[in-house]
């Protein structure tokens, strides 16, 4: 029974892995041939181009990669709706019967449209604040420079075309990977235990599916606030939009020198750490069980 529910929380990950590398290794055996056919001319620019070319090349194998999983991914959003929903009519139930003040304001149409907008808003604040603050912690403790899997990961994705680069970060990047990780592991986790540790847990998994050591432990930390405003908001759209602003924030900044030396500095970090624990009080304000 264990090895079945552990089948059943990775199986996603290996399908979407084994499908990304076979078309990755393809296309670009395909490239290098077709370039190869056409001239010199065409193998030096696929080489001056390299970082770009990559980039594009894995953004069309994720999407690949990923369209195995949405029928699996539509079940397992279904679930977590109908799950929400029933924790919902309880927890108004509850709140009916002792009389709590407010519950009249929370069942009108303006409540929920403002929960709503608030909800957008403080994701993607925290996803700013946090995505920065964290990479300036790993900086100043030295984590990033140590590590050198994360420096050649960083040049790569850095090398890509600007333009590229926030399409495929902020946006193919951000919901495929939210489909494996939070669409199907975290929920898939949640049927099995606890669903405090089912958030720990994809948070983890998410920071090992890095492969280094500074990107594992952002990734972690970033993948447990995903799986945790996922749990709290109940929609899918917050994490991948937490996602997507986190990854266009950094992609940005590291392409603005000027910005990147006022921002990485004690008090920057102390502050965006300070207000991305402030945006998680808040979430619990809005959204506290």
């Amino acid at each position: 029974m264990v090895r079945k529910h552990i089948w059943g929380v990775i199986e996603p990950f290996v399908i979407y892995y084994l499908i990304y590398s076979a078309v990755f290794l393809i296309v670009t055996f395909l490239c290098r041939t077709l370039a190869a056919g056409l001239g010199d001319e065409y193998l030096a620019y696929l080489a001056a181009h390299a970082e770009t070319v990559t980039g594009l090349v894995s953004g069309l194998a994720m999407i690949v990669a990923v369209m195995p999983l949405m029928p699996m991914l539509r079940r397992e959003l279904d679930g977590h709706r109908a799950d929400s929903y029933v924790s919902g009519e309880r927890q108004s139930s509850q709140t009916a019967q002792s009389g709590g003040e407010g519950s009249e304001y929370r069942e009108t149409g303006m409540g929920v449209r403002y929960r709503k907008q608030a909800s957008v808003s403080i994701t993607v604040l925290l996803a700013a604040a946090s995505s920065v603050g964290l990479n300036i912690l790993l900086t100043l403790t030295g984590l990033v420079q140590a590590s050198v899997s994360y420096q050649d990961v960083a040049q790569r994705q850095y090398g890509v075309a600007f333009g590229a680069g926030v399409v495929l970060f902020g946006l193919i990047s951000p919901v495929t990977e939210e489909i494996v990780f939070r669409g199907l592991i975290f929920n898939r986790l949640r049927r099995y235990c606890p669903h405090v540790v089912a958030v720990v847990l994809s948070g983890v998994m998410f920071g090992v599916y890095h492969g280094n050591l500074a990107q594992g432990v952002y990734g972690g930390c970033m993948g447990v606030l995903m799986a945790y405003l996922y749990e709290r908001m109940h929609s899918f759209f917050i994490p991948c939009l937490f996602h997507g602003t986190a990854n266009l924030v950094v992609y940005l900044i590291a392409h603005n020198t000027v910005l990147h030396g006022k921002v990485f500095t004690v008090t920057g970090c102390a502050g965006l750490l300070l207000l991305s624990g402030i945006c998680v009080w808040i979430v619990e304000a809005l959204h506290a069980k």
